[in-house]
């Protein structure tokens, strides 16, 4: 690791603490807009499954076109001021979207719009923050980066739970309150970007090229691995099969089969993402894990079998369960798949590299999410649980047979690019 990617000038535990905070701000915001975004348009709006779907693709289809293009910019700039332009541009649309609800102008194709924008942003700011994560860990945690991603995933999820349960109480307080509180973590969010130390860009002596360039340069160095093309793979068909069940499944059930509203949604999700903040903190207080491909393919066994289970109609209350058990071994699946790509990345491309896994694993998301919401509306809410675990099945045993992710084990200084 280059001496260049620590951080100077600053004590060591500053940086973590303000980089900490940043996460947890921002993803109580984010959790907020977990909650009201599916709520106003399944249960406020009242539409169909396939509008559901619609939506919730809408949201995050940015991602397959702005998140490479995210990270060849931020390996160009300086980190720190570039992550805070982009926290405070996201304060914009909520505030925009509370004056339109408060006004009596809420609409479908404005709840489109809005996350639409949200998602082009977040495009931009997921590979910068995780760009920053590894300088913060060779600073302030000895270098150990599966600890750094640990509690960095720990400090994003635990964060989205408190923001579900401030989002449950959307009915009581209103939407455009929570959407104004929104705007305002993000400006908080802002502001502890803002006492980190500075970042330059690790590509500031290379020859300047178009971020073209520098994405085709990303996606052949990951192409060409052996340890990050298998991750890949197995990250977007999970995004494909089991995201869109999260983000279209759940919300149509706790319509349609349990009766519920914003608090029933925002109690699933807090115990699916409570589970990965649990997991992944748990991560953080134990030694590495040897053998991450085989963590990762075991964790991904969870999620078809919560599924599986959830077909039976249980009582909600299982179900919340089962959602708290699915986000455990998620938390371990996604925290050794991020740390896989920190501890590949060489500095001056980490940025593209972080990038490119985030358009593996979350841009499968879109693609799920309009698909279940059609196999829904043939299917039925309970049935149309299996059909991913079908080819999850099909997937695993693919995985397992054709590609060396089992064995795979992390990596040593010399395995790094």
């Amino acid at each position: 690791m280059d001496a260049s990617d620590g951080i100077e000038g600053e004590e060591p535990r500053s940086d973590l603490a303000w980089y900490m905070g940043g996460i947890w701000l921002y993803f109580i915001s984010a959790g907020i807009q977990g909650v009201i975004f599916p709520w106003i348009i399944a249960i406020v709006l009242h539409e169909s499954s396939t509008r559901v779907g619609i939506a919730q693709m809408m949201m995050m289809l940015p991602m397959l076109v702005f998140t490479l293009f995210g990270g060849a910019l931020a390996d160009r700039v300086e980190l720190r001021a570039h992550l805070r332009r982009l926290q405070i541009m996201q304060m914009v649309p909520p505030l925009a979207l509370a004056a339109l609800i408060y006004t009596g102008h809420l609409t479908y194709s404005i709840m489109l719009c809005f996350g639409v924008v949200l998602g082009i942003l977040g495009a931009y700011v997921m590979p910068t923050r995780d760009a920053m994560l590894t300088r913060i860990a060779i600073g302030s945690l000895k270098g150990n980066i599966q600890r750094g991603v640990a509690l960095a995933m720990s400090g994003q999820f635990l964060g989205q739970v408190a923001g579900f349960l401030v989002g449950g109480t959307a009915m009581i307080v209103g939407a455009p309150g929570l959407f104004v509180l929104q705007s305002v973590l993000l400006g908080f969010a802002a502001m502890t970007t803002s006492k980190l130390a500075a970042a330059p860009p690790m590509a500031s002596d290379r020859i300047r090229t178009s971020q073209l360039a520098d994405i085709r340069e990303g996606l052949v160095v990951l192409w060409h691995s052996e340890r990050l093309r298998p991750v890949i793979i197995m990250m977007f068909m999970s995004g494909v099969l089991f995201m869109g069940v999260f983000m279209v499944l759940f919300p149509i059930m706790v319509r349609d089969v349990y009766h519920g509203s914003s608090f029933e949604l925002a109690v699933i999700n807090m115990c699916f993402f409570g589970g990965i903040g649990i997991s992944s903190f748990t991560l953080s207080r134990f030694r590495p894990i040897r053998r991450q491909g085989r963590a990762m393919m075991l964790a991904m066994c969870t999620g078809s079998t919560v599924m599986v289970v959830m077909h039976f109609g249980f009582p909600i209350y299982v179900v919340d369960a089962l959602a708290l058990c699915w986000g455990l071994a998620g938390g371990v699946s996604m925290t050794q798949s991020r740390a896989v790509v920190q501890e590949f990345a060489s500095p001056h491309m980490r940025a593209r590299l972080i990038a490119a896994f985030q358009l593996g694993s979350m841009g499968g998301g879109p693609i799920g999410a309009l698909l279940t919401g059609y196999v829904i509306k043939y299917l039925g809410p309970l049935d149309a649980v299996l059909v991913p675990v079908a080819l999850m099945i099909v997937l695993w045993l693919s995985i397992f047979f054709f590609t060396p992710l089992w064995r795979m084990e992390a990596p040593r200084a010399e395995d790094r690019v």
